[in-house]
């Protein structure tokens, strides 16, 4: 017998044992274990009732004797001795049920109730020893230990359990002697029944059933049946149940004939993810480990690094990690191998060898009830949009961002301090794009960048509809060359109204058309207000509101106006974020530069909200601010904000000449800190200390050109100025070359300020004279300078290819500060962007003019080879690179400026040719927008008005100049229409890239609006065609190309399209003649595209149909009218045109007639090949069967050969 495991012993004593069981077991196969696993269904609970039914059924007594149930029960140990003494074979399936009963029993006691034996109650349950089966339970007396007395009560149980021992027995030996009706003495029985077995093992197994035929046969068959019947009666219960089914544990050889080299894992193939883990050392000690499942150890199994292949534009589900980033769906260079995966958060789901989260899972976790998983998914989402903002995701990625928005609104409405922000931050870097911000921030403090853009939605603003009206402005002439994309029957001039269009947008629709208006629908002023005032986040939700205010406030004057009509919120911003003292928290209590920054943006909207702004505490915070001794980073910055507003103030008049005077101990104060500590670093110190300079000059020059700044102010400042000014230029002469913008931007301020002081100050140039004749002259000849000179055309904004993502969602706009390159998002200024330091420079120059001593110096030092040939080259790109869709950019601003100051300069069209001067001049002009009015104005004055670049009659000069003015004039007026400091987002230009073509857009309005020539007209349309063409002329034959051949034909058929048909005049006649064979000759082998689309034009498909049937009313048969009419209809295009006008307008097929010459391409154009369109065909078999058109002409020689040589029809006769 074996010993049980002790306390202490190790695995190595459980392999032990293991293995001299697994010997002794080799050697005698019938050896079993002690105990064994046995599984036994538990019979179904049934009442008595339903007990008592199925007695009845089987045809047993209905009532239990008293001595029965006195036997039933009997005492735990007398059923415990039954179920372990009885063999499997005698008791069968009640032994498992009694088994089953006696565990649950042992676990649970004694629920039923059932065992109420008073004997069984005083004993005390001993250790469990585990036995062979069959092998009786000891008695107490072997288990005693003779070494100690027993006691009086341990004497009792012993007594009491022998005698439940004998009773035990002899209940077990009275059942087994039960069965048999004839033998009652168990002695008896047990002898008859050894006998039998004696006889059946002597037996074989023939034999057995040849003595179980025989004895079958003997007997009575009813009385077969009856044993049967009974017998089935007998085991019925145990057909309902399984058999306990013995699990033998497997047999393990032992340890020492187990050889290290044969490990179990040998046979498992290489796949396999249990290799490696069996491969381990201590392989051999593992019990019961020999049985691999493969299925449950899947999980281990390493990623594939190759997955499948993707084709070229083929799209996939976008994963991202928690920072936002956009994972990749392969690896780069897997197949190397020292590539690691370094990727993280793989998902069980579809797509399980891919790393990361969808979208959709990231919004199933931010609507979770667990608040960790709102902050991950709402944190990811933030991260997503951040890289978005800055273009990284452009044409890589389709976000569904409205649907986001909701999303993230929802969000928001929680009052969770952690979830408000990363919800918050979410919002801000959706709505509020922190590059445009940070490089609207650092042009602010050069000269004429204080304007702000508004970000409203194209189209959106019902303003702009103002001046459509005027019949002669370029708005309402592109309006009415937009009726020609459309059927005549759709020719309605119907103007909605947007406002109520927009109310009667669902929120998803307007999310999907203007996401600001949709976010005021949601009244977010008023929950941000709620989340400042009442629940006071101490994070960084504060920052994102602001930003969010900000954002709204750029949108437009209207949005701007509600916001500064939430005096409540305005009310909380005020006390919390603009304090007279500073405090101790990070957020409240502490002045903000983004709430700065947000009045700021307001005041630039109107004066209204600038008036309503500053009746408050505002000017008496601004004053605190810069009188703050604090020259730590979060102070300076808030006094950088400060002196941007106060330039604002300034220039809008707010601050007046006594209010300012209460700011010049500090500005005083401020310059004298900055000429101190110029000289502990490069070009005024670092970066921040540098854009504070930077700002504290320009609010100098605003001081004065509002004029607040008296004779007293200016000796006060002046002197410091020119200080800081020569040291600041100074040591920007001795670098190498100026690398940080931050220094770019301090020098233009610095010349800035020079440039304004020394034309309009009290001493004028004087207050500058080293500065002007030694300091300025020295830093224009040194190699910074004209290193920053040579960076000009490579920095350029409007030399860039790429274009910018100001529409990169339109319902959402910004200012379009990162550009779309090739090799990734770019930002549209550069470090060494100089164009704001030489326009500063060049004002400088215009400033001392009238003081030749002053100026002399510096002349000299820029008419040096070194700066004027890289800015001849710059101009010479100009005129053949420029990219007019950057030109409108709002940061171009300053670049247009610098290229009209070149322009103006005396000398410098020497450099360029005579044809490269007059396409730089068309490029520019069509570039200006209203911001640039007067810019034009002088260009056309300068160059297009002047006889010696564009030779004109008188006639058509005086008529050119006074178009153009009519067009530039009241742009110049609506430029100062409002006092506001803000403009469009985007600089749509005055001038279309087809101007010098504006006269024949009026004949064209004319005649859709079924108008003779308007009274107030000066000029004829004799005059108006023969200007505009002569003109055209000039400016092709410098080598322009004003439009494209498409382009000119559409021009050339309106000019025939006049209301008194003066085409037919002999000196116009012949003009339109030398026009149209030098535009046949330039394109005869040109294909036109006439189902292109073209911007602000009508297409051409109605515009021919127009064309046509005025040749039918006032044509008379010239033969110009007839060459432009035949044109399209030649075997080369599509023979649409040719059904069309030989079906629907075979009246006109009369008079097409003109010379071969006229025909573009040739007579052989419209013959070959051989019409093959059946209808066509029989179209022209028509024509001339009914006499339709004059023998001899273009249209009978046309008709006559298709219909004579096609074979695509049956022909009665030929013609």
């Amino acid at each position: 017998m074996f010993k049980k495991l002790k306390p202490g012993e190790s695995e190595d004593d459980i392999l032990r044992m293991s293995a001299e069981f697994n010997a002794e077991r080799a050697k005698n196969p019938g050896f079993q274990p002690a105990a064994a696993f046995v599984r036994a269904d538990r019979a179904p609970k049934k009442s008595m009732f339903a007990q008592r039914r199925e007695q009845a059924k089987l045809g047993r007594v209905t009532s239990v004797p008293e001595k029965q149930q006195e036997e039933n029960a009997l005492p735990a140990e007398e059923v415990k001795v039954q179920s372990t003494s009885v063999p499997p074979e005698v008791t069968g399936t009640p032994v498992a049920q009694i088994l089953m009963d006696e565990i649950q029993e042992n676990i649970l006691g004694d629920v039923k109730g059932r065992k109420m034996n008073a004997t069984s109650i005083k004993n005390v349950l001993g250790e469990i020893v585990e036995r062979p089966e069959g092998e009786r339970r000891p008695s107490a007396p072997n288990r005693a230990i003779p070494s100690k007395p027993r006691s009086i009560f341990g004497r009792q149980i012993l007594e009491a359990s022998s005698q439940a021992t004998e009773v035990s027995k002899a209940k077990t030996d009275s059942a087994e002697t039960d069965r048999s009706s004839l033998v009652k003495d168990s002695k008896m029985a047990q002898e008859i029944h050894e006998e039998n077995l004696n006889v059946i093992h002597q037996m074989s197994e023939q034999d057995i059933l040849a003595e179980r035929e025989r004895l079958l046969a003997s007997m009575d068959p009813s009385l077969i049946a009856l044993l049967t019947k009974k017998r089935q009666t007998r085991d019925k219960p145990v057909d309902k149940k399984q058999s306990p089914v013995l699990i033998e544990a497997p047999a393990q050889p032992p340890k020492a004939t187990q050889s290290s080299s044969e490990a179990p894992s040998t046979s498992l193939p290489d796949s396999s993810p249990a290799l490696e883990l069996l491969q381990l050392s201590d392989q051999g000690n593992w019990v019961n480990f020999n049985l691999v499942e493969d299925h449950k150890l899947a999980w281990m199994r390493d990623i594939p690094a190759k997955m499948r292949e993707l084709k070229p534009g083929q799209q996939f589900n976008a994963r991202f990690d928690w920072k936002g980033v956009l994972l990749p769906h392969t690896l780069k260079d897997a197949d190397l191998p020292g590539q690691l995966d370094e990727r993280e958060l793989y998902l069980h789901g579809e797509e399980a060898d891919r790393p990361g989260y969808t979208l959709q899972e990231l919004f199933r976790l931010a609507r979770s009830t667990v608040l960790q998983q709102r902050i991950s998914a709402f944190g990811a989402v933030a991260g997503i949009f951040s890289i978005y903002s800055q273009g990284f995701y452009d044409q890589v990625l389709t976000l569904p961002i409205s649907k986001i928005f909701f999303l993230l609104r929802y969000g928001l409405d929680d009052n969770a301090p952690a979830q408000l922000e990363v919800v918050s931050r979410s919002l801000a870097n959706l709505f509020y794009n922190e590059t445009d911000e940070i490089l609207l921030d650092h042009v602010h403090d050069n000269a004429y960048c204080h304007w702000q853009p508004t970000l409203q939605v194209l189209g959106s603003q019902g303003e702009d509809k103002a001046g459509d009206s005027d019949p002669d402005s370029i708005a309402f002439l592109q309006r009415y060359m937009k009726l020609l994309t459309t059927s005549q029957s759709v020719r309605a001039d119907v103007d909605e109204d947007e406002s109520e269009n927009r109310m009667s947008m669902d929120d998803f629709q307007l999310a999907e058309t203007d996401l600001i208006d949709c976010l005021l629908r949601t009244n977010v002023l008023q929950r941000i207000r709620f989340i400042l005032d009442s629940v006071k986040p101490e994070n960084s939700t504060v920052e994102s509101c602001l930003k969010l205010l900000i954002r709204i406030a750029r949108t437009n004057i209207k949005v701007a106006r509600q916001l500064a009509d939430e005096s409540y919120l305005l009310e909380v911003l005020f006390t919390n974020f603009l304090p007279p003292s500073l405090g101790n928290n990070q957020f409240y209590g502490q002045p903000q530069t983004l709430f700065l920054k947000l009045i700021r943006v307001l005041t630039c909207q109107h004066l209204d909200i600038a008036k309503i702004l500053s009746k408050g505490v505002l000017i008496a915070r601004l004053q605190q601010y810069l009188f703050s001794q604090d020259n730590k980073g979060p102070m300076v910055r808030v006094q950088i904000e400060a002196l941007r507003l106060l330039r604002c103030l300034l220039i809008l008049g707010i601050v007046n000449r006594d209010v300012f005077r209460q700011f010049l101990p500090a500005l005083r104060q401020l310059l004298g800190w900055h000429c101190n500590h110029c000289a502990f670093g490069d070009v005024g110190g670092s970066g921040l200390v540098r854009q504070h300079a930077a700002a504290l000059l320009a609010a100098l020059v605003a001081s004065g050109e509002s004029g607040v700044c008296d004779v007293e102010g200016q000796k006060l400042l002046l002197e410091p100025l020119n200080n800081c000014c020569c040291s600041w230029l100074h040591a920007a002469t001795r670098m190498d070359r100026i690398k940080d913008f931050s220094q770019m931007t301090l020098l233009s301020a610095a010349l800035y300020a020079v440039s304004w002081f020394s034309r309009n100050g009290y001493l004028g140039p004087n207050s500058f004279q080293p500065f002007l004749r030694s300091i300025l002259p020295k830093f224009v000849q040194s190699s910074s300078f004209i290193a920053s000179v040579q960076d000009l055309a490579k920095g350029s904004i409007m030399l860039r290819r790429p274009i910018d993502r100001r529409h990169a969602h339109a319902a959402l706009p910004n200012v379009g500060a990162v550009l779309m390159h090739d090799y990734g998002p770019q930002l549209i200024l550069s470090e060494t962007y100089p164009v704001h330091l030489l326009s500063n420079l060049w004002t400088l120059l215009a400033a001392v003019s009238v003081e030749s001593s002053e100026k002399r110096p510096l002349f000299d030092a820029l008419m040096q080879p070194a700066v004027l040939e890289p800015l001849a080259e710059y101009l010479r790109q100009l005129s053949s690179q420029l990219n007019r869709v950057l030109a409108a950019n709002f940061f171009a601003r300053s670049e247009l400026r610098f290229i009209h100051q070149l322009l103006t300069t005396d000398g410098m069209e020497t450099y360029l040719k005579r044809s490269q001067l007059l396409q730089l001049v068309y490029n520019y002009l069509c570039c200006l927008s209203t911001a640039h009015a007067a810019q034009i104005k002088s260009t056309f004055e300068r160059f297009i008005f002047n006889g010696e670049y564009v030779k004109l009659d008188e006639a058509s000069l005086k008529l050119l100049q006074q178009t153009c003015l009519e067009i530039v004039y009241p742009h110049i007026i609506a430029d100062n229409s409002e006092p506001s400091l803000s403009l469009s987002y985007t600089q749509t230009p005055i001038l279309p890239a087809d101007w010098p073509f504006f006269q024949m857009r009026l004949i064209l309005s004319n005649y859709l609006q079924n108008v003779q020539q308007q009274p107030a007209a000066i000029y004829s349309e004799n005059q108006v065609v023969r200007m505009t063409f002569s003109f055209v002329r000039e400016l092709e034959r410098e080598g322009l190309q004003v439009v494209s051949p498409f382009e000119k034909l559409m021009y050339l058929m309106i000019a025939f399209m006049g209301p008194d048909s003066q085409f037919l005049e002999q000196d116009l006649h012949e003009l339109l003649r030398d026009y149209l064979m030098d535009f046949y000759e330039q394109n005869a082998a040109h294909d036109f595209e006439f189902d292109a689309e073209l911007m602000d034009k009508a297409r051409f498909e109605p515009l021919y149909y127009l064309f046509v049937e005025h040749f039918e009313a006032a044509s008379y048969g010239d033969e110009l009218f007839s060459s432009l009419v035949l044109l399209p209809l030649a075997q080369k295009y599509d023979n649409k045109w040719r059904r069309r006008l030989w079906s629907e307008h075979v009246q006109a097929v009369r008079f097409l007639n003109c010379d071969e010459s006229l025909l573009i391409g040739g007579l052989s154009a419209y013959l070959e090949p051989v019409e093959e369109e059946p209808s066509l065909v029989q179209l022209y078999g028509d024509a001339l069967e009914q006499r339709l058109v004059r023998p001899g002409s273009i249209a009978f020689r046309i008709a006559q050969h298709h219909f004579n040589h096609s074979k695509s029809v049956h022909k009665a006769k030929l013609f």
